[in-house]
């Protein structure tokens, strides 16, 4: 029988199937569909997470099946504290995107809802995979997809921005495959028997250590800095963002960068931790220029879905700087900070598409004074970016906060320079505020409409996480913290040096 995990793959597949089979011209029927299958997975997801046990750092709910023993690999899920609200996340922006589209995707409806439930299928799957062929097949899985929705539905320049994201990420994808099968030829002669499963590699110290330690962790953190994506690793990102739907860059932006960072904390820190070390001051040096060039670009755009893209990129970089400071305040920082920005980013991206369906404008100089006929849009725009700029009372505060006091304590100056980010983000995010909805108004945009019952039913949710997670955050930093701390203070992956003397002496023993 299957558990919860499963269903929460199955669903959007056997969705997909039963969308698949309607008449494409039947598009209400189609897009009813595809929400029915995504508000279940929520529903699902959200009984996980209710019933996930605080205070326990290994897995839950979780399921093993052999897929093919013969090589070590196994249908092997669960979730703990790093994937958990993750998951939750996931399972709650894939409807909400669904509704949103059903005013913005007006072609090909039944291929898009299709390519969007197989879609929302990988990423549950990426989350919650426990066997390193599962993952990628997962990861994999996000990527074809997302190819698609952009290449297919995207702007006039969707073909290129396509290929360039496919090209980038695949790059980083062999780069990753090249790793597992490392990690599992490692594991196989330290073990003493062939496996992909991760806690059964993790149990043992697998002697990754020195020059194979740095390739392997250098093979993975390309493969995840690609995906956040960190500088100078962003090429695909500027024309991806603007090319895709504003509804698909949302899931870009708020879901598949946060598989980059999840996979830092995941592979990277427990089979790597030496290099993690003695890459950390780098990756930090990276963080930082991410946070200030991202938030600069950001800043001297008129584009309103380049800005948001490079902004997101500036705020991604503040994960990847609590994740390399290696303790727990940061790191708990950097896991609570990706759930907040997925949301705050996913509105502001929901909120830009509204924009764009109603005026089909797209650079903010071209709006003004939007506030006076649309003060609910208005309203909801600022509430989302007072969250982005980590104001005290919402889920953007409890994050950064955490992120900064945690590399203080390690390295003060790269903390120092992160905070003069938060000036910058409150340049670009107040200027594109004030651009579009204040100042003077335009005749043109004076019957512009307010929020659609369906547009408030999209950003309502979002904007209650945003307050609910910045004035009782315990909820999800309870949920964080015992994984957290154990993969901290677990025994290290490269505790030991293997070769050929150690490894006779093993067959000897």
């Amino acid at each position: 029988m299957p558990g919860p995990l499963t269903w929460m793959i199955l669903l959007p597949v056997l969705t997909a199937a039963a969308a698949a089979a309607v008449d494409r011209r039947r598009e209400s029927s189609i897009r009813v569909i595809g929400l029915t299958g995504t508000a279940m997975v929520f529903l699902l997801a959200a009984w996980v997470w209710a019933r996930f046990a605080s205070g326990t750092a290994g897995l839950q709910f979780a399921e093993r099946v052999p897929w093919v023993p013969s090589v070590g690999i196994a249908y092997h899920l669960g979730v703990d504290g790093l994937s958990v609200s993750l998951v939750a996340l996931t399972a709650l922006l894939f409807p909400l995107a669904l509704a949103s589209a059903a005013t913005q995707i007006r072609a090909r409806v039944k291929g898009f809802v299709v390519t969007v439930l197989l879609l929302e299928a990988g990423m549950l799957g990426m989350f919650i995979a426990q066997d390193l062929v599962l993952f990628y097949v997962f990861w994999e899985g996000m990527l074809i997809p997302m190819y698609f929705l952009i290449g297919l539905w995207g702007g006039p320049g969707r073909a290129a921005a396509a290929i360039k994201f496919f090209l980038y990420t695949m790059a980083g994808s062999v780069l990753m495959l090249l790793a597992i099968v490392a990690v599992y030829l490692q594991g196989g002669r330290i073990l003493g028997r062939a496996t992909f499963d991760l806690p059964a590699l993790l149990a043992h110290p697998l002697g990754i250590s020195g020059g194979l330690g740095t390739a392997l962790f250098l093979a993975f953190a390309v493969a995840f800095a690609i995906k956040m994506p960190v500088w100078p690793l962003h090429a695909w990102l500027p024309d991806a963002y603007a090319e895709a739907p504003p509804v698909v860059t949302v899931l870009l932006a708020s879901l598949m960068a946060k598989a980059g960072a999840y996979g830092l904390l995941r592979f990277c820190l427990p089979l790597f931790p030496e290099a993690m070390r003695t890459f950390g001051p780098a990756a930090s040096v990276l963080a930082v220029v991410s946070i200030l060039y991202g938030g600069a670009v950001a800043w001297a755009h008129t584009d309103l879905r380049r800005l948001l893209a490079y902004g997101s990129m500036s705020h991604m970089g503040f994960i990847l700087l609590g994740i390399f400071a290696l303790n727990a305040t940061a790191v708990q920082g950097s896991l609570i900070q990706m759930i907040n920005h997925g949301i705050s980013t996913g509105a502001l991206f929901f909120i830009a598409g509204m924009l764009i369906e109603r005026t089909a404008r797209t650079r903010t100089d071209e709006y003004g004074g939007v506030a006076a006929v649309t003060p609910a849009l208005a309203a909801a725009t600022l509430i989302v970016t007072l969250s982005s700029l980590a104001l005290p009372g919402t889920n953007g505060f409890v994050g950064e906060f955490l992120i900064l006091l945690g590399t203080f304590q390690v390295r003060p100056a790269y903390a120092a320079l992160a905070t003069f980010g938060v000036v910058v983000a409150a340049a670009y995010l107040l200027a594109f505020v004030g651009r579009v909805f204040h100042g003077p108004a335009r005749p043109d945009l004076a019957s512009m409409a307010d929020l659609r019952r369906g547009e408030v039913a999209v950003l309502a949710p979002l904007v209650a996480v945003i307050f609910w997670v910045g004035l009782f955050p315990h909820p999800l930093l309870a949920r964080s913290e015992a994984a957290v701390r154990a993969l901290l203070t677990r025994p290290p992956a490269a505790s030991v040096q293997v070769g050929p003397a150690s490894l006779r002496a093993r067959a000897a023993r």
